[in-house]
C-alpha cells in the first residue's frame, strides 16, 4: 500500500520537521524548541479554519536595533553575512513568539555569503535584508520595494562599518569606506583600496562581520518605522542613478532598469549625456 504523501511527510524528508529546528539553522542555542502541545494546539486551530485562512501569517513585531546588531555579529561565524542578518531577526522573534518563526529554515541563507556562493554579486547583507522585508511584506509590493530600496541606498552611500563589538577589540581598528555599490566585489574592492588590506585578510573578514551588524541595525530601524507607519521620507534611489534614468529610463531610451549607482562599474567621459551621447 502506498504511503500517502502529505505536507508533513514531504517536509520531514527535507528535514524541516522532526528536529527541523536543528536543520533550520535558527537553532544552535538561538531558538527554543517548541513543545508538542504547542504544535498540536496550533495545528488544531489552523485545521478549524477555512482553507483560504490557513496560510501562515508572518507578522513583524518591533525589535531593538542595538540588540539585533549584537546578535548578528555574534552569529556571523555560523554562516556569514546573509545568514546573520536573517537569522538574527527570525531567531529573536522565534524565541519570543514561537511559531511560525521557529520553523523558518534559516540555514538556507548561508548561500548568500560572498555575494552568492562567493560569486561576488549581490552582497549577502543586502540580499538578506531584502529576504526579511519580503517575509513580512509578501503582498504589499509598494512598501516592500520602498524598504528594500531605502536599505540598498543606505548601503551603497554610507561610510561603514560603524559597529563596535561589545567585548571590543578596540585595539583592532577596522577602516571605513563607502561601498558605492550593492555588489559584493565592488563593495569589498572599495574597502580594500581604502584600507590597504587584502580581500583574503582577517581584517576584511572582521569588516564584513561588523558590516552585517550595521546592516541588521538599519534593517530593524526601517521595519520599526514601517510598523509604526512613520511618515519619514525614505531615499530610494541615488542621485547618480536618477540622472542616468533621465535618459536611459522608461520615458526616454528605455534600455536600462536600475536604481543602483551606475558609476561604480561604468566609467563615462565628461561629455557623456551631452548631445544625445
Amino acid at each position: 500500500m502506498k504511503k500517502k504523501l502529505t505536507r508533513r511527510v514531504a517536509l520531514s524528508s527535507l528535514g524541516l520537521i522532526s528536529g527541523g529546528l536543528l536543520a533550520s539553522g535558527c537553532s544552535k542555542g538561538l531558538v527554543p524548541q517548541v513543545s508538542a502541545e504547542t504544535v498540536s494546539q496550533g495545528s488544531e486551530a489552523n485545521n478549524s479554519k477555512p482553507a483560504s485562512e490557513k496560510a501562515i501569517a508572518w507578522k513583524y513585531v518591533p525589535l531593538d536595533p542595538e540588540e539585533l546588531a549584537d546578535r548578528a555579529y555574534a552569529i556571523y561565524t555560523d554562516g556569514g553575512c546573509m545568514y546573520s542578518v536573517v537569522a538574527s531577526v527570525v531567531a529573536t522573534l522565534a524565541e519570543r513568539y514561537g511559531e511560525p518563526y521557529s520553523q523558518f529554515p534559516c540555514a538556507m541563507m548561508r548561500y548568500g555569503q560572498g555575494g552568492l556562493a562567493r560569486w561576488g554579486s549581490l552582497c549577502g547583507i543586502v540580499n538578506g535584508a531584502g529576504a526579511v522585508v519580503g517575509l513580512f511584506y509578501p503582498d504589499d509590493g509598494a512598501t516592500r520595494e520602498k524598504l528594500i530600496s531605502a536599505f540598498a541606498c543606505w548601503y551603497e552611500s554610507t561610510e561603514l562599518p560603524v559597529y563596535q563589538p561589545k567585548d571590543n577589540p578596540r585595539s583592532v581598528t577596522i577602516p571605513r569606506s563607502v561601498a558605492r555599490s550593492i555588489l559584493c566585489h565592488r563593495s569589498m574592492g572599495e574597502w580594500c583600496e581604502a584600507s590597504g588590506y587584502s580581500a583574503f585578510s582577517n581584517e576584511r573578514g572582521e569588516r564584513c562581520r561588523r558590516l552585517a551588524a550595521d546592516g541588521v541595525k538599519k534593517l530593524v530601524e526601517l521595519l520599526n518605522d514601517a510598523h509604526a507607519q512613520s511618515k519619514r521620507a525614505l531615499i530610494d534611489i541615488s542621485p547618480e542613478a536618477e540622472a542616468c534614468n533621465s535618459c536611459h529610463g522608461k520615458e526616454q531610451r528605455a534600455d536600462a532598469m536600475v536604481k543602483m549607482n551606475c558609476h561604480s562599474c561604468h566609467e563615462m567621459p565628461d561629455s557623456h549625456g551631452e548631445q544625445g551621447e
